[in-house]
């Protein structure tokens, strides 16, 4: 399982597919350089759709082979993510040091899960502190199924990515990264939240809860509480960057499209103390011509495969 670095010599774009909430995929041309907006050649979605062969292979032919490589973004409930100390090993001996301190935190064998890692780069504030590593496990039954899954659709896998570094991409392209940036993402089931600077990830969460009205908790108190608890947990994410990282500026708040107008941005500006903007993809992405993807509520739905997808090109 590779979790591949945004940055790319290789191909000239990327094709992403994302299999949660339905089949949604994008073939994305890459901007040359940060500031040129990346080039949306093709996308397509078949909403609530299983993730089987054939919905696989009409998914292949809707998008049409770009050639481009296949990024894969597993469905949340598909891995796990964890933030462990690194020990003083050599490189080498690494995974195998992960598996034992994984051990007790999975609800399955440790030997019995693919890893991979990403360094959580140190300050001249924090130097002094051990390091860190974010640790994505993923039953390895389950790699090599979706794996052979797309063999047999003749759509061979690159990579496979997850949520939270594709939502790393974007958020690496907002600006110029001269300093962190806090990207947050509202779905369905929750709220992922990334605080991202010089295009690394430093500090990730997911908060499960639901913004989105259902009909046992319409009241308006309870949504309330709801955004209440979102707030506070994105101030304690700001609040700990500062105290751990506290040489990096820090740039504001930006909440990326969501899939029905909640008014999340203005909610989220009478409760945090920095400034909170909407996330206008339109300046991230050139879209094709007479596309639904200028829609806001539309963009949501491709949110996480427009992530994997943008990769830039050197």
């Amino acid at each position: 399982m590779s979790f591949k670095w945004l940055w790319s010599t290789g191909p000239d774009g990327w094709t992403a597919i994302d299999c949660q909430g339905g089949i949604f995929g994008v073939s994305v041309k890459s901007p040359r350089k940060p500031g040129d907006r990346a080039v949306v050649v093709k996308h397509a979605s078949m909403p609530g759709a299983s993730l089987d062969q054939a919905n696989l292979t009409q998914m292949s032919k809707l998008l049409h082979d770009q050639g481009f490589p296949l990024v894969h973004v597993l469905a949340r409930k598909e891995y796990q993510m964890f933030l462990v100390d690194k020990a003083a090993v050599r490189p080498e001996e690494m995974e195998s040091s992960l598996r034992w301190s994984l051990t007790p935190l999975l609800d399955y064998p440790a030997s019995d899960a693919n890893l991979s890692w990403m360094a959580i780069p140190q300050t001249q504030a924090n130097s002094n502190r051990m390091p860190q590593l974010y640790v994505i496990a993923a039953r390895r039954e389950l790699i090599n199924q979706r794996m052979d899954f797309f063999e047999r659709a003749r759509i061979p896998l690159t990579v496979l990515d997850i949520r939270e570094t594709g939502q790393r991409n974007i958020s690496a392209a907002i600006k110029d990264q001269e300093a962190a940036v806090c990207l947050v993402y509202a779905e369905p089931n929750g709220v992922q939240l990334t605080v991202t600077y010089q295009g690394e990830l430093y500090l990730e969460r997911y908060i499960r809860e639901s913004l989105f009205d259902s009909h046992e908790d319409s009241a308006t108190n309870t949504a309330d509480q709801k955004l209440d608890r979102v707030a506070l947990e994105v101030q304690r994410s700001i609040d700990f960057v500062h105290r751990n990282a506290a040489s990096i500026p820090f740039d504001g708040i930006f909440v990326a499209p969501t899939q029905s107008d909640i008014g999340l941005v203005q909610k989220l500006q009478s409760r945090l103390l920095a400034e909170v903007s909407a996330l206008d993809l339109n300046t991230l992405f050139e879209w094709p011509e007479d596309s639904d993807l200028v829609k806001p509520e539309v963009q949501a739905l491709y949110f996480n495969a427009l992530g994997a997808a943008l990769r830039w090109k050197e």
